[in-house]
């Protein structure tokens, strides 16, 4: 008799549920996963006999499950209580600090040997000083703050590889300055970039290579203590300490700013406060991912400063404006003209490639 009524109100549970995944709108977009969810696929025979259908099928149907977040959290809550400290490739570290798995492959060599002929060959023939940025991620700076047996593939030899191969390209290694200042703030705990704070002490690095002065006035504004980031939107853990999101804030990138050109507007403003109203705050800085952003200001000295870049250069925007008249952004990923031509076209002075190394290797 139990096992009858346990049967029916499973049954009647199940139903529910298929009911409901019929009843609820399917979504495009997942917010708390930051990405775009799969369509329902469209029939095709062919796709159907080699399995390909059935695939994209099941993906469609993962991504559209209904209540399919909270199933996500009661999936890794109970693994966390099992004394798993990994979840979706994502390692559970100490003091609320999430760390995403970084694979070192064959491939991830050459993006870094193709990324570096890039600098090289971009810098020979535009002749104008070049500098990289290769940033380590959090899992290197902070490896005390991982669980037991976690691999920590080391970064440093990643970074002096690629700076070993510069031709006439000023490489700035900022290693030792983020390992010494590893107790602050330095990266966010829930995503994978860098806090304004880790992105001032770059800036500081950056100035000290390029021969420049730099600003040291600030107000530290908190403009969100609500971020929670990639790492968090793949681990899905439950009350996971939130983030907060500081901007460094003066005259120079504020009043400063005379026009800010990104791909479909144009402000006055490096800072978007509606992506505070989001699950993507980290796009507050320089309005999320564009393919090309230039930044005008009211500092008259001739001197402009060409960023190709990944998005940790999203952070150092506050920053990098502080010296320069001009300042531009190309994210390779979406910037589908010649940078060579761009370079010439708008007077460039200075170019500096910013990224960071999971993003290259990965």
């Amino acid at each position: 008799m139990k096992k009858k009524i346990f049967f029916m109100v499973f049954m009647c549970f199940w139903i529910i549920l298929v009911i409901l995944n019929f009843i609820i709108p399917s979504k495009s977009f997942s917010e708390n996963e930051n990405r775009m969810l799969a369509s329902i696929p469209k029939f095709d025979i062919e796709d159907l006999f080699d399995g390909e259908y059935i695939d994209k099928l099941d993906e469609y149907i993962n991504d559209h499950f209904v209540f399919r977040d909270a199933w996500l959290k009661i999936k890794s809550t109970s693994e966390l209580l099992l004394g798993k400290t990994e979840n979706n490739g994502v390692y559970i570290g100490k003091d609320g600090y999430l760390f995403e798995k970084i694979e070192y492959t064959d491939t991830g060599k050459q993006n870094i040997d193709k990324l570096v002929n890039t600098i090289n060959k971009l810098q020979s023939d535009t002749n104008i000083p070049t500098y990289f940025l290769f940033i380590p991620n959090s899992i290197y700076i902070n490896q005390e703050k991982l669980p037991k047996f976690a691999e920590t593939p080391n970064q440093e030899d990643t970074i002096n590889y690629a700076y070993s191969n510069l031709q006439n390209v000023t490489a700035i290694n900022v290693i030792d300055t983020l390992k010494n200042n590893k107790d602050k703030y330095i990266y966010f705990r829930t995503d994978h970039h860098m806090t304004s704070q880790g992105a001032y002490l770059v800036y500081l690095e950056f100035c000290k290579a390029v021969g420049i002065e730099p600003v040291t006035e600030y107000n530290q504004e908190t403009v969100s203590s609500e971020f929670l980031g990639t790492f968090d939107s793949k681990a899905q853990i439950i009350n996971q300490k939130k983030d907060d999101i500081i901007a460094y804030k003066n005259y120079n990138n504020t009043e400063g700013i005379e026009e800010v050109k990104y791909d479909k507007e144009t402000t006055n403003s490096i800072y978007n406060e509606e992506y505070l109203n989001t699950k993507d705050k980290y796009s507050y800085f320089l309005n999320g991912n564009n393919a090309n952003v230039v930044i005008k200001t009211k500092i008259k000295n001739g001197k402009k400063l060409l960023v190709v870049k990944d998005s940790y250069a999203h952070i150092m925007s506050q920053f990098l404006c502080q010296n320069y008249e001009e300042v531009h952004f190309i994210d390779p990923r979406y910037f589908n003209n010649s940078v060579e031509e761009y370079i010439k076209q708008n007077n460039i002075t200075e170019t500096l490639f910013l990224y960071n190394v999971s993003n290259v290797i990965s």
